[in-house]
């Protein structure tokens, strides 16, 4: 078995934005790994989407800041407003639109996309049909104070599921101050997180003696089966981040 020895890193600042036709509304690649993407999706003040759906992929959409609207089902008669904390899960060919809910704020949504990122955007009237043998999959909403921790996996760093769908997993992790969560892999997942709050180092590679730093607005990718620790650094604040893997949420702890 071949593994990649090395977690990738994109700083905040350093973010690649994506072409789309929607000018007040960008898609920013965190990461774009072999079977998953991340990024953030930052749209202003009043911002609307229009009508779209991403083709195959398996879409999560994390309210980072601000409050958003989303429509969909036929006609776009449905809709669900978001607020901070709360996940939103969009099946693969689900046409929906989202929009900022406020007229002066910013809304900040942390996307993960399975198995890459991918845009359709279409009229309000067009129909999409799903291919046969793929399984039609409702809108989920998962709340900020919903989430399941049955996933608490390791040490000093529970994590939360917010959707588990056919081929993602995505969730909020918390750690506690100069802790960190003993060595470990994720199997055959590929896993991608964003920081939210706090500063963390990822310790990898022979004796754990390299490592990535990476403080909120930081976007980070784990390649399957490569052993790493997760570390606090701080003594006194706590760090929070979400986490997303294709195709599930695979932890294996190892032996110290």
């Amino acid at each position: 078995m071949i593994v990649n020895t090395r977690i990738e890193v994109a700083k905040k600042d350093n973010l690649t934005r994506k072409e789309t036709e929607n000018s007040n509304i960008s898609w920013n690649t965190g990461v774009d790994g072999e079977k998953i993407w991340m990024g953030r999706v930052v749209a202003d003040p009043s911002a609307e989407s229009g009508a779209q759906h991403h083709k195959q992929s398996e879409t999560v959409h994390y309210v980072f800041q601000g409050k958003a609207t989303v429509h969909y089902g036929k006609e776009f008669e449905k809709s669900v407003i978001l607020n901070e904390g709360d996940f939103i899960y969009i099946p693969p060919y689900q046409p929906y639109i989202f929009q900022n809910s406020s007229i002066n704020q910013t809304l900040d949504f942390i996307t993960a996309m399975v198995p890459s990122h991918q845009i359709v955007h279409m009229e309000r009237s067009e129909k999409v049909d799903i291919p046969e043998g793929l399984d039609k999959e409702e809108v989920l909403v998962v709340r900020a104070s919903d989430l399941d921790d049955s996933t608490n996996q390791t040490q000093n760093m529970p994590r939360r599921t917010g959707v588990q769908s056919p081929n993602l997993w995505i969730g909020r992790v918390t750690g506690a101050p100069a802790k960190d969560s003993g060595a470990h892999h994720h199997g055959i997942a590929e896993t991608a997180g964003f920081i939210i709050s706090g500063t963390t180092r990822l310790l990898y590679g022979e004796g754990y003696e390299d490592f990535e730093e990476l403080s909120s607005g930081d976007f980070l990718r784990v390649p399957p089966f490569l052993p790493h620790i997760e570390r606090n650094v701080s003594d006194t604040n706590t760090i929070e981040f979400v986490t997303a893997r294709n195709p599930k949420n695979i932890v294996t702890n190892l032996e110290d």
